[in-house]
């Protein structure tokens, strides 16, 4: 069905009146089933109305977020009704956190859009416990869908959270479909251990056969899996690795006298997932933001994988054709010709006014806070590499809100430029959505370096950093390229305690630096300020700001390397 520019639901109404009945509930004339499976995943928070800049910086067009989306929802609901034909509205997690909305309201005005919009189920993504495992209890308990999950378990008990249900079953054009919950294991490496102290999140495929098992048993024609885990961005690559990991399973394994073909469920993507677990129909995934505009489908089991792009940009639908008497899909319509993803732009979706004015106090709110002015910029702030203005300009403000010798900041922890101009909180707050705490580490220089020389190994793109002064060659080994390193203008001692600033995701072990998980806490002070309060503070006192690219973080080729740098410094294990 292709979306039509300014639909109304008086139009949609009128043509759900003209169709009439168009045979038995639930089957066509070729005798098939059409199921409406329509998807969200990693909304994050994107519900509110905003520019599409990811298509054009420039001159972005307008999305019409959770409005627009309804318009679209209720359409199809509507012209489905009228042909007999059944839908599902499913979400796959990462609902809140990544908006002003979404984070400022705490998830509240998430919920209110699941409930306006009836989802059927939802399932928890890693970010959903960015707020604490209690926030995450209390937004399922509020929404009208039941969220699913069977592989979250209360380390106390052994049972599974009592906030979901391992799977759900619906009734649909005479077929009994069950769906399995699933959120990905690795929320343990990616969310802070007091968001999920006394969870345990269990492998993904044992779980799934388990619960797979169950609901054939209770006689389901079919069996769906929504689960928070994604797609590679490559299929073609993705698959090739599939191949090659069964082919070393297999070495093993008349080595070692059978056992699973998967190891390390934990890792798998959604791909590798479906080829290993057989009797699953179809998937809806999230946490990648990879969207595929044609299903992905196992060449082996069949299974039909769907996931989009995630940040409110779209929806998914598929018109899945089952056979009623196999019990299987066996094909599968797309609404129009582009795929299955619809792009929420809107001109074409006009927003839906039930969801404007339920999402309006929401919105009302969050802007009055977010339009408040910090202070002017005299240059536009870019991010880029690790020596950009954006990264200067925040790594400075973490180390000298703490007068620290040394600072440094994730590339990917930086989200959004911001012109030159007056800086808004809002502004802020796209620069810095993830409310990281800071962290006052003391470590020796031997452990800075080490820190450095991981993060331009092979081809890392390197840190932000402020206080230190880096000059590195590619040209050398891995863990010895660093041909430069002075902190506050002076050469790195590797027997000197240095005081440091990061942050509480990097302490965490994030960004391939593990090796800080091995400081005692006797050197960790919390500080309870996040980086954005740091920019704030560094914004007002020194406005109009002015940072700059400097000499800071330098590759160079063929220097000599200083000799107090000759012993090169421990890879670890990655």
């Amino acid at each position: 069905m292709q979306p039509r520019k300014r639909t109304t639901v008086c139009a949609v109404l009128a043509a759900v009146v003209l169709l009439g009945a168009m045979g038995p509930v639930g089957a066509s004339d070729d005798g098939l089933v059409r199921l409406h499976l329509m998807w969200t995943n990693d909304i994050h928070g994107h519900i509110a109305p905003e520019a599409a800049r990811f298509m054009n910086p420039a001159f972005p067009p307008p999305l019409g977020g959770g409005a627009s989306m309804m318009n679209y929802v209720e359409e199809v609901r509507a012209k489905a009704a009228a042909a007999g034909e059944p839908v599902l509205l499913l979400d796959a997690g990462d609902t809140f956190q990544g908006t002003p909305v979404g984070t400022k309201t705490k998830g509240d005005a998430v919920v209110e859009f699941f409930n306006t919009i009836r989802f059927d189920a939802i399932v928890p993504g890693n970010h959903d416990f960015d707020m604490g495992r209690d926030n995450c209890e209390r937004l399922a308990r509020a929404t009208d869908a039941p969220w699913i999950c069977a592989n979250i378990i209360e380390e106390s008990t052994g049972e599974i959270v009592d906030w979901c249900e391992p799977t759900i079953t619906f009734e649909k054009g005479g077929l009994k479909i069950g769906i399995v919950g699933i959120c990905t294991p690795a929320t343990v490496h990616m969310a802070f251990p007091d968001n999920i102290r006394g969870l345990v999140f269990e492998p993904m495929a044992p779980t799934i056969e388990r619960w797979r098992d169950e609901l054939r048993a209770d006689g389901c024609d079919l069996v769906g899996l929504l689960i928070h885990e994604g797609l590679p961005y490559d299929p073609d690559e993705g698959w090739k690795r599939i191949v090659s990991s069964q082919e070393e399973a297999e070495d093993t394994q008349s080595d070692a006298g059978g056992g699973y073909g998967y190891v390390q469920s934990g890792t798998m993507n959604l791909m590798e997932l479906v080829n290993a677990v057989s009797g699953i129909d179809f998937a809806v995934g999230g946490h990648t933001h990879r969207g595929y505009q044609e299903p992905w489908i196992d060449p082996m089991n069949h299974t039909l994988c769907f996931e989009s792009y995630g940040n409110g940009s779209s929806i998914g639908h598929a018109i899945l054709k089952i056979d009623p008497v196999a019990g299987m899909i066996v094909g599968y319509d797309k609404p129009h010709d582009r795929g299955t993803l619809i792009t929420l732009f809107e001109d074409e979706l006009c927003p839906h006014e039930t969801m404007t004015e339920a999402l309006k106090p929401y919105i009302e709110m969050t802007e009055a806070e977010m339009g408040r002015v910090i202070g002017p910029s005299a240059v536009h702030l870019t991010r880029g590499g690790p020596n950009s203005v954006m990264g200067n300009l925040v790594t400075d403000a973490m180390r000298t809100h703490f007068d620290a010798d040394f600072s440094f900041q994730n590339l990917g922890g930086l989200r959004a430029d911001v012109p030159q101009g007056n800086i808004t909180a809002r502004d802020v707050f796209g620069v810095l959505p993830f409310g990281n705490e800071l962290v006052i580490v003391t470590m020796k220089g031997e452990m800075i370096r080490q820190i450095v020389e991981r993060k331009v190994r092979g081809n890392s793109g390197g840190l932000c950093t402020s206080g230190l002064t880096v000059a590195f060659d590619r040209g050398r080994p891995d863990y010895d390229r660093c041909c430069t390193l002075l902190v506050g203008g002076e050469p790195l001692d590797p027997e000197k305690e240095y005081r440091v600033v990061c942050t509480s995701f990097l302490m965490e072990g994030n960004s391939g630096l593990d090796i800080l998980t091995t400081i005692p806490a006797s050197k960790i002070e919390l500080t309870q300020i996040t980086t954005a309060e740091a920019l704030e503070a560094y914004v007002v006192k020194n406005s109009p700001i002015r940072p700059k690219v400097d000499d800071r973080w330098v590759e160079t080729s063929g220097a000599e390397q200083a000799g107090y740098l000759c012993i090169p410094v421990a890879g670890g294990d990655d």
